[in-house]
């Protein structure tokens, strides 16, 4: 059996226990029921909440978003199926790009058919950069400027010979529109380009409705022979409305001068 001072301590421990669970037990109730609690307790809930409201205005501005950049693409998307579908429409020209309307020279594609070299279509729109885009651009704006282009370069004497002889022993409707390659900033991917269309690629190059009549000697030639007028007029068509040989209408003034007198 143990002994009395092992029971006596037994009570003790066990009269410690039960008053230390008696005071835990009263310190919590009056913990929970005290003002500090209580105000914690609530301030902490109504925390909480605006914390719960704010993620749920948050998560309804995104859906609202969300849906907004949808409808905005989806619209988007209908316009450029619209867009394309009506160029798709409308007449194209051999390179696939859209003709603009009128009276115009064809574009460089289409040049073969007029007397300049062929090309292979399939082939360069494959392997068409955007430099050559750039350079078709341009070369069919030119070609829109007067039925008459003469490429030149500023310094070339047969350019110059070949210019006198068109602006200055001639007057032609529209007058011809001149291109210093030397000055052009796509003057050398544009004489590329010539070489390809007509076959010549030296200076000048005199281009009527897209086909090369050749050089300076050519024109000299062409002038001599009285062919000039002839030629201008047969290619030209309806988009030279004169041709006028500047020396002819002197000579010709001059003799009825004579027959005044």
């Amino acid at each position: 059996m143990p002994s009395q001072r092992r029971m006596r301590l037994f009570g003790v421990l066990f009269l410690v226990a039960v008053v230390t669970i008696l005071y835990m037990t009263r310190s919590a109730a009056q913990t929970h029921a005290s003002d500090f609690y209580t105000k914690t307790s609530e301030a902490l809930q109504q925390h909480e909440f605006a914390e719960a409201a704010k993620q749920r205005d948050a998560d309804s501005v995104g859906t609202r978003l969300k849906a907004a950049e949808e409808a905005a693409k989806k619209k988007a998307d209908e316009k450029g199926a619209e867009f394309h579908k009506a160029v798709e429409g409308k007449d194209k020209s051999v390179a696939g790009r859209v003709k603009i309307e009128g009276d115009k020279p064809a574009p460089v594609p289409g040049v073969a058919a007029q007397g300049g070299r062929p090309r292979d279509q399939a082939a360069m729109k494959e392997h068409e950069t955007p430099e050559d885009h750039d350079v078709e651009i341009e070369l069919n704006a030119i070609l829109k400027k007067s039925p008459v282009i003469i490429f030149s370069k500023s310094y070339c004497p047969h350019s110059k010979h070949a210019k006198h002889i068109l602006l200055e022993n001639y007057t032609i409707t529209p007058a011809p529109y001149v291109v210093e390659l030397d000055q052009h900033p796509l003057g050398a991917r544009l004489q590329d380009t010539l070489a390809q269309m007509t076959g010549r690629r030296t200076v000048p190059n005199v281009l009527v409705q897209g086909k090369s009549i050749g050089g300076g000697d050519d024109m000299q030639e062409l002038d001599e022979t009285d062919r000039l007028i002839d030629t201008l007029r047969s290619l030209g068509g309806t988009r030279i409305t004169g041709v006028v040989h500047t020396g002819a209408r002197e000579k010709a003034a001059g003799s009825m001068k004579r027959r005044r007198a």
